[in-house]
């Protein structure tokens, strides 16, 4: 056990001050104190956890075990009422960001209906993290058949560094 509260010398701590003046006298012995890199790790997971609050405050795609999986056919036919593209074997719902696109409404709307796949990975415009993530919060639905293997590019930027927490389960003695 660290006797150490504040870990660096110039961290407010009177205790640890007065247990080392103790030890430098004579008075106090056997301290122990954690190796630098077990502090660092406890430092770590502490940030870990808070940026983990603050991860799951914010709102998520829907995952892609909960969307309905659309065929081919009724994509086509769903998007002559909605404007749906199809990205990475994803349904996206593009209606209200249409206007907002930076390329114009038109880049967009050439797509309605389509695979946009080749567009939007780099073929007409290599597009932006946020654009990435702001894409995978207008999913609808999943093609069925959708990719034959999702490539790195189809996970959003913003669920790469997801923070997971492991929740053991004990079982109970039989």
């Amino acid at each position: 056990m660290d006797y150490r509260n504040a870990v660096k010398w110039y961290q407010w701590d009177p205790t640890k001050w007065f247990i080392a003046v103790c030890s430098y006298l004579g008075a106090a012995s056997h301290l122990r104190v954690f190796p630098d890199v077990e502090v660092t790790r406890s430092q770590l997971t502490m940030k870990l956890k808070q940026l983990k609050t603050e991860l799951d405050s914010l709102p998520w795609p829907v995952a892609s075990d909960d969307l309905p999986i659309i065929s081919w056919e009724s994509y086509q036919e769903q998007s002559k009422e909605r404007d749906l593209v199809l990205v990475s074997g994803f349904i996206h719902d593009v209606n209200e960001f249409v206007d907002q696109h930076p390329g114009g409404q038109g880049i967009l709307q050439a797509y309605i209906g389509r695979d946009a796949t080749p567009a939007f990975f780099g073929g007409v415009y290599d597009h932006s993290n946020a654009a990435h993530n702001l894409l995978a919060s207008m999913r609808v639905g999943a093609l069925h058949g959708g990719l034959e293997q999702i490539n790195e590019d189809a996970v959003p930027p913003c669920q790469k560094l997801q923070v997971v927490s492991r929740v053991l389960v004990s079982r109970k003695p039989e």
